[in-house]
């Protein structure tokens, strides 16, 4: 079955597998202080599975955390949506 986590990190909740990439968006990090190809921890583990071997916290796991590893970030122009509101006819 493997070996997974499930994590809460901005704001979502991921499934987490050793050498995988994910994208993570609102995670704020400032490349000034943190830096590039820098190791992170994340201690808001919600479930571990190792094989037949399942950890549920509840809310989180105590003494549980998932290393990381941030590659670069992956900030995008805002998006702005206007909503058009229309006069009513009388």
């Amino acid at each position: 079955m493997g070996k997974y986590a499930i994590i809460e990190i901005g704001g979502n909740q991921l499934r987490v597998e050793p050498g995988r990439f994910h994208d993570i968006r609102h995670f704020i990090s400032n490349p000034n202080t943190l830096g590039f190809n820098k190791e992170i921890s994340i201690n808001r583990v919600l479930l571990i599975c190792d094989g037949s071997v399942v950890d549920i916290g509840y809310p989180w796991l105590s003494n549980a955390v998932v290393r990381g590893r941030l590659l670069h970030n992956c900030f995008k122009n805002k998006l702005v949506v206007q909503k058009t509101y229309y006069k009513k006819k009388t």
